[in-house]
């Protein structure tokens, strides 16, 4: 518990912050894609797959390059590996729609994120480092806990069953959640800002803000169902897992603990239909 109350000390320095016109910036470039490929997804069916791609793609990608631009301070040199991260994203959430092994194209987005931030100091101050094998696992554990709890929960009290669809589609939305969508949360959420966040306060701040924001980002995700309970079930777990995801950060160092805790966490719930 002292850990949770300690001032940050990062074993490399944090840039400052980016001014704001960058956020601008990369936040109107992800909205005018995500704008085209809903476009073309409302305006042309037999194109709707991939307009749907570029949309998702460019909202993740928008995620992750607000990520990159926390993590280095807008330092010189930052657009072209947040460049390459967005369209790297857009292309791999195209591909998914384009065939049954599709989706492992989302895979090519945590290896380029590695090889990007790979002697970059400032990256490890954000947890962009190996975990130990004992964090690894612990971190594995406590999602695979709240999956656990959500599953009965859900089967018990509001009458979901588990059942996922089909092989295939289970296996394509665990790529999605590997890729881009567990990726992108630890990624911003946990890395970047309550980095930042962090170093200029502590712990509980940092943690129940970063965490509110996630949750802000999934309730606001068409693809969550518009059910109440479905709702009041994503904010509790998903913040419960958000802020295991931060103490992870904080006990750990690294990022790694909290993004296989909501692997963990993602793989039972997809399991779940009405």
């Amino acid at each position: 518990m002292l850990l949770l109350s300690a001032p940050f000390e990062p074993s490399a320095g944090v840039p400052p912050g980016p001014p704001l016109r960058r956020y601008a910036q990369v936040g109107l470039a992800a909205a005018v894609v995500a704008g085209v490929g809903a476009t073309i997804a409302v305006g042309a069916p037999a194109r709707a797959g991939i307009g749907h791609g570029v949309a998702v793609g460019a909202i993740h990608a928008g995620l992750i390059a607000i990520g990159w631009l926390v993590a280095t301070g807008a330092a010189p040199g930052w657009p072209a590996p947040a460049l390459r991260l967005g369209v790297t994203t857009i292309l791999a959430s195209i591909a998914a729609r384009l065939g049954p092994w599709g989706p492992l194209a989302f895979l090519l987005v945590p290896a380029l994120l590695i090889r990007e931030t790979r002697g970059r100091p400032s990256m490890r101050a954000v947890g962009v480092d190996g975990a130990r094998l004992s964090h690894a696992l612990i971190g594995l554990g406590a999602g695979a806990f709240l999956g656990a709890h959500l599953l009965i929960t859900a089967s018990l009290t509001f009458g979901y069953r588990v059942h996922a669809t089909s092989g295939a589609a289970y296996l394509g939305a665990l790529a999605y959640d590997v890729g881009v969508n567990v990726l992108s949360a630890e990624w911003l959420f946990r890395g970047a800002l309550f980095t930042s966040w962090w170093r200029h306060g502590s712990f509980w701040p940092a943690a129940l803000g970063t965490t509110a924001l996630a949750l802000v980002r999934y309730l606001l995700d068409p693809a969550l169902p518009t059910a109440s309970e479905a709702r009041a079930g994503a904010i509790f777990y998903l913040g419960l897992v958000g802020l295991s995801a931060c103490a992870l950060r904080a006990w750990s160092g690294s990022l790694l603990p909290g993004y296989l805790a909501g692997l963990a966490f993602f793989a039972a719930y997809r399991t779940l239909t009405p």
